[in-house]
């Protein structure tokens, strides 16, 4: 087929070169429209999965150097407090009742000596008492002076047969009542002797005086208190100890003794036999030197010292508190991990752990403040 052509150029008629434009104009379209739709398609996709990747292990968070929890000998410490108190109190009180007191010789704090006067009571009444009891005794002693004698002279006629068998019977019948009369009288004689005594009160031994009743003009009463005295001026502290530690003291251990910024070395006396059951505790008398400082009614605290005992022990630079609880780093590889302890002695720049670790287990020893837990370290030296 031959395509129709212009007789002036010899080019394709108009006609169908419009229907050539067309078809172009057409395809033209139709490959936008393929495009779009791809474009569009591929917005819509959903984007394809990226490779999984495997996480990069992080870094060491801190070179440390670790330590082995390890037994060894810790010397025990058995802590108490209690008040400071006499050795032994002396309450000294009158004798001899209705006698009025002249004289008080000591003061409070006074240091006395055995049988230094202490107070004197007025000794005028019974000095006249005592006055009659010698006469007394010096009458009865003169009357079996006679029986005696009429005794004697009536043995005499009675072995001649000159005085009758019953006179000799009432002459040693008034001896004998002479005898007794004599022996009343000196009793009644030592009686008023002894109360006269008592109208001076002594230091029954050394001491001090730690409380005076006693005032010029009083009156006393049988029985009365009059001065209170500490045996040789010797203070002690009564520890209260809880009794689990009890077994663990003995006498003669040295106790380090602590009042405010004073410091006392002591010694354990001796261990009461029994425990106060309301608050489980036992007492421990500690023996304190002479010129402590410390005096009766103070309150202090005692460190008992019983000896060495093995304990299981960490540095204590490995010690944390974290939620106000002992804890320590345990060496788990190559990462640490938190582990709450419960400890105990403490002493040479160790301490012991009492549970939460087994011997051997390694813990951070330096650097541990720096951690938390889980994460991953360098040992030095590896």
């Amino acid at each position: 087929m031959i395509p129709e052509t212009t007789a002036a150029t010899g080019r394709p008629a108009p006609a169908r070169r419009g229907r050539w434009a067309l078809a172009a104009l057409a395809l033209v379209a139709l490959g936008g429209a393929f495009l779009m739709r791809g474009e569009i398609a591929s917005r819509l996709r959903p984007p394809a999965p990226a490779a999984a990747q495997a996480p990069a292990e992080p870094p060491p968070a801190l070179t440390v150097a670790v330590a082995a929890a390890t037994p060894r000998p810790l010397a025990r410490t058995v802590v108490g407090d209690g008040s400071v108190v006499p050795w032994q109190e002396l309450v000294i009180g009158a004798e001899a009742g209705g006698l009025r007191v002249i004289e008080v010789a000591v003061e409070e704090g006074d240091t006395v000596r055995a049988g230094q006067p202490l107070v004197r009571m007025d000794e005028t009444l019974l000095r006249a008492v005592l006055g009659q009891a010698e006469a007394a005794v010096t009458e009865a002693q003169a009357a079996l002076r006679n029986a005696r004698q009429d005794l004697a002279r009536a043995a005499d006629l009675s072995r001649s047969g000159n005085a009758p068998r019953q006179t000799l019977e009432l002459r040693q019948s008034a001896a004998l009542q002479a005898e007794a009369r004599v022996a009343s009288a000196t009793a009644r004689q030592e009686e008023v002797a002894a109360r006269l005594a008592q109208a001076r009160i002594l230091a029954p031994t050394d001491g001090v005086v730690s409380r005076r009743s006693a005032l010029p003009g009083n009156v006393t009463a049988a029985g009365q208190e009059m001065i209170r005295l500490i045996r040789d001026g010797r203070i002690e502290l009564d520890a209260r100890v809880p009794e689990l530690d009890l077994a663990t003291v003995r006498p003669g251990q040295p106790v380090r003794v602590t009042h405010g910024e004073r410091v006392v070395e002591g010694t354990v006396r001796a261990v009461a036999p029994t425990v106060l059951a309301e608050a489980r505790l036992g007492v421990v008398h500690v023996a304190l030197p002479a010129g402590s400082g410390l005096r009766p009614g103070m309150f202090a605290r005692a460190e008992i010292s019983p000896g060495e005992a093995p304990g299981l022990t960490v540095p204590q630079s490995a010690l944390l508190f974290r939620d106000g609880r002992p804890a320590v780093l345990v060496l788990d590889g190559e990462r640490v991990a938190l582990r709450p302890v419960t400890t105990g002695r403490r002493g040479e720049g160790v301490v012991e752990v009492t549970s939460g670790l087994a011997e051997g287990e390694r813990v951070v020893a330096t650097g541990a403040g720096f951690l938390s837990d889980g994460d991953r370290v360098r040992v030095a030296g590896q």
